[in-house]
């Protein structure tokens, strides 16, 4: 009887651990306080179980205490490692078009960002990106001064076509007043809630039927073509 080529064609499923030493062999190569700082933790946190369960006094609370500690310094490490891989990741992404887009586009629930962008600057060197959730309308610019006239405009006539719906612009970049891209989703988390879920849906059908201007689209450049692989950013 022939396969079920739908069957074949189904990618594996990676383990858990197989994403682990993914993250590891990306990250090791950029971050020499990596390997130091697992077993940092690792060891660290098996020794004070260890010594709590000597301090109490008997057998069975050091075998329990080691048992903890083991597991409770693995978790510590994976977490030292995943937010170092998340470090590296943005560090690498600093400065390529589209970078705020692609870190947004990883909060998985709350919010909406298009793909496209809807304003940029006229040299391609800015552009300006949409979202939809629970704090309203939030515009992320990149592109440094450049592109904060294209931002106020494109908040401007959002705030016009959708009124009562608040729109909040966060500059994305290491300049003054700006956010990086390892604060950029604890900024758009804190924005005040404004929309409720049923509320969010309308919003987004309201700014897709209205549409907008096209943004100039200067030679050579593609925003869209150009931003990251948000794949990568989620360890696949």
């Amino acid at each position: 009887m022939a396969k079920d080529k739908s069957t074949e064609s189904k990618p594996k499923k990676q383990r858990w651990y197989h994403l682990v030493a993914q993250a590891y062999r990306v990250t090791a190569p950029h971050d020499k306080a990596l390997l130091p700082g697992i077993i940092g933790i690792f060891v660290g946190v098996i020794a004070i179980a260890v010594l709590v369960g000597v301090l109490i006094g008997n057998t069975a609370a050091i075998v329990y205490a080691s048992i903890f500690g083991v597991l409770t310094g693995a978790l510590g490490a994976m977490y030292f490692l995943t937010r170092r891989f998340e470090r590296t990741a943005f560090l690498r992404m600093e400065g390529q078009t589209g970078s705020s887009l692609a870190v947004a586009q990883t909060i998985r629930t709350g919010w909406k960002f298009e793909d496209n962008p809807v304003n940029m600057d006229t040299r391609g060197k800015g552009v300006v990106f949409q979202g939809v959730g629970k704090g309203g309308i939030v515009l992320l610019a990149e592109g440094g001064a450049i592109i904060r006239k294209p931002a106020e405009t494109s908040k401007k006539r959002i705030e016009k076509l959708v009124p009562g719906v608040p729109v909040t612009v966060i500059y994305v970049g290491r300049g003054e007043g700006e956010v990086s891209l390892d604060g950029l989703t604890k900024a758009i988390r804190k924005t005040k809630k404004a929309l409720g879920r049923n509320d969010r849906p309308t919003v987004e059908a309201r700014l897709k039927a209205i549409g907008g201007a096209k943004p100039p689209m200067p030679k050579g450049i593609d925003p869209v073509r150009a931003r990251p692989d948000r794949k990568g950013m989620r360890g696949r």
